[in-house]
């Protein structure tokens, strides 16, 4: 599927999802580990060409929109622990595509600045090593470490700059926030899987830092289906 169709596709999202409750935790805006709302409509924003926040082949048969906050632990714990393993079981296999979204939460005040600091590193091609590098110092964001990350990373330093200053980027993040409070997700990590059947892109919302054999589950159901 090429990415102008897909786009059409998933801008079109308006089917109800079913929210599974969090048995291992997530972050929320009310500060405390809750479950997703009962009911939830993500219009998931459309992978566009040269988007560094999605992974995977524009064939693949199951879709992962994932909404992060890179200051919330249960995301650090996603991305450290199960992460690795459902990338090369799925997504390196061609069988998932995987897109990332920004829901920085109003408690974590280092969040924001973060989910900038990322995206200004995918501009130059760096974006996944430089969440992982965030993820895995999260005790560090207060003190601003991302010029630092820059240059381990290699990245023009001027140009970094700007863009972390570009307003631009700024309302890209809050586009994700906007999308997430419309779906009525207001907890990190919550991911939406699912497929697209008959032009629109029906799914279930997972949230929490759940392992590796939940995803498994729900993955391995949709191949089925979808081979069926």
């Amino acid at each position: 599927m090429d990415r102008t169709h897909f786009s059409s596709i998933v801008r079109t999202l308006l089917v109800p999802l079913i929210a599974i409750l969090a048995s291992t935790g997530g972050c929320a805006t009310t500060g405390q580990a809750v479950p997703a709302p009962a009911t939830a409509t993500p219009a998931a924003a459309a992978p566009e060409a040269g988007d560094q926040r999605v992974l995977g082949s524009a064939a693949a048969p199951v879709m992962i929109i994932e909404f992060t906050d890179l200051q919330c632990p249960y995301c650090a714990r996603f991305a450290t622990q199960t992460w690795p393993k459902l990338k090369a079981t799925y997504v390196d296999t061609g069988k998932v595509r995987f897109a990332t979204r920004d829901l920085p939460l109003p408690m974590h005040s280092f969040a924001l600045p973060a989910a900038i600091a990322a995206r200004c590193a995918g501009q130059q091609g760096k974006y996944w090593e430089f969440r992982e590098a965030l993820f895995r110092e999260q005790s560090r964001l207060g003190t601003e470490p991302y010029a630092e990350l820059a240059n381990t990373f290699g990245l023009d330093a001027e140009r970094f700059a700007r863009c972390r200053a570009d307003p631009a980027v700024l309302q890209s993040v809050r586009a994700d926030i906007a999308l997430a409070v419309s779906s009525d997700i207001e907890s990190t990590p919550s991911f939406v899987i699912g497929r697209v059947i008959n032009n629109e892109f029906e799914g279930q919302v997972i949230s929490g830092a759940q392992p590796f054999e939940v995803f498994q589950q729900r993955i391995d159901s949709l191949l089925q289906q979808a081979q069926q």
